[in-house]
Order: structure tokens, then sequence, then C-alpha cells
């Protein structure tokens, strides 16, 4: 399927199909940006809203259901999102009001909410409002607030969270007492951290 350009923007075709009278006609969503996590994907439109597709397993939509879809569909109402990072099963998205909240598989405690238990819906992920930047690694999420500090949860096995253990953590901990990170990455089961005089940490599997 192709998939052209504009401005920016990735534009999506997509064919809707209400109750049984048939189809309307092909319907363009505009997206702005998106992230593809193992078997699904999600995308935020320029209007705010959040739509995912594909595998569904554990909630990793956050449709409230469990059912594969083939086609975008609406992730809840609203009109906020800004930022949207998903990995193999599970999902993490930021809100215009600096709250972040998370969906899909929850085996390590890697969506936050202080549970083990998979969400197909977005649950918000503590009480902070100054959440600035997420990633998702296989079963672990790492993110910065606004206030340069670095907090992680989920699976810890390989010391992938960076707090000095290998125990698992179901909600966000602070690693370290710096306060000058500017970005952070994460994959499979290990994470890297950029902070703001240019040097480089990297934890976890090696």
């Amino acid at each position: 399927m192709n998939t052209p350009k504009q401005n920016g923007s990735v534009r999506l075709a997509a064919l809707l199909l209400i109750g049984f009278t048939g189809f309307l006609p092909a319907q363009d969503l505009v997206f702005h940006q998106v992230a593809a996590g193992g078997n699904h994907t999600v995308g935020l439109q320029a209007d705010g809203t959040l739509w995912a597709w594909g595998r569904n397993q554990y909630g990793q939509l956050g449709d409230g259901t469990t059912v594969d879809e083939s086609s975008p569909v609406r992730i809840g109402s609203a009109t906020n999102w800004v930022t949207v990072a998903a990995d193999v099963f599970h999902t993490l998205g930021l809100q215009a009001d600096g709250t972040l909240w998370a969906w899909g598989r929850n085996q390590y405690g890697q969506l936050g909410d202080g549970t083990t238990a998979n969400k197909s819906s977005p649950v918000r992920i503590g009480s902070a409002t100054n959440w600035v930047t997420v990633a998702v690694g296989g079963n672990h999420t790492v993110g910065l607030q606004a206030d340069g500090t670095l907090w992680a949860w989920g699976d810890n096995g390989d010391g992938q969270l960076g707090d000095g253990t290998t125990v698992d953590k179901r909600s966000p901990v602070r690693i370290g007492s710096a306060t000058n990170w500017v970005t952070v990455a994460a994959g499979g089961n290990h994470t890297v951290g950029l902070q703001a005089d240019g040097t480089l940490w990297a934890w976890g599997d090696n």
C-alpha cells in the first residue's frame, strides 16, 4: 500500500464500514506521528486524536477489546494526545497536560500502574503532570520528566531499569539523582540515555 507524504504527514486512506448499509467513501486520515510495535501500529492525527490497528491479543491497541483490527480504530475520545510509543505488546501515550497513559501487556509491570494485569484501554500512570518523553523496551518502559529526572519500570532481569537492582518494578522508580537527562531510548533488554552535557549512558543486557 502506498503511503505518500504530504507536508511531513503520513496520509492513510481508510475505507469505513457502517453497519449493514454498505461502505462509505474513502476517508483520509492524516497522521503526523506514528509508532510501530511488534505487530501493531498507533498513530496521532493533527487534531490530537489517537488511532491504532493490527494485533490486539493483549489489548495493545487500547480500544477496550482484544480483537485484532485491520484498519485504524479511534482510541477513546481524547483530543490532546501529543506523542505515542509502542513496543511488541504494550503502548504508551503522552497527553498535552503532561499525563502519561499505558495499555497492553503488563506481565512485568511495564505499564506502570502498580499491577501486572493487562489493560485493553489506556490507564493513567501515577499522578505526575510533567512527563515529556517516554520510550518502551521489550518489557520495560522509561520516561523523562520536565525537571530532567529519569524514571523506569517493568522487567529488570538484566538491570535494564538502571536502579541498581534486577528486581522488576510495577510503578515508575526514579533512576539515580541526576536532573539533566534530555532524551532516552530503550531496546529489548537495555536502555540508553543522554544528558545535557553531551555524555551518553547505557545499562542493561550487554
